[in-house]
């Protein structure tokens, strides 16, 4: 199944895009997603610890089995003061 993948912040600036689409096996959780990207990209997986997950613009539990065609955006945590 195929799934679009949003990146923010820290996550967007290390893999110069905001966006892209993956085919994930059917019936992936988030956890799996993450793992896929983890795998992806060794070079930032750290920071795929601590994101915050919405699918179709609700935030989830990364238990959460994902549906063909869904959006996924995955959110850093931001600091500031």
């Amino acid at each position: 199944m195929r799934v679009k993948v949003l990146y923010f912040s820290l996550i967007k600036d290390k893999l110069q895009k905001a966006e892209e689409e993956l085919n994930i096996p059917a019936n992936s959780t988030v956890i799996d997603l993450i793992n896929t990207l983890k795998e992806k990209y060794p070079h930032i997986e750290q920071f795929f610890d601590k994101v915050m997950v919405a699918v179709n613009e609700e935030y989830v539990d990364k238990t959460q089995t994902l549906k063909d065609g869904d959006t996924v955006a995955l959110i850093p945590p931001v600091s500031g003061g």
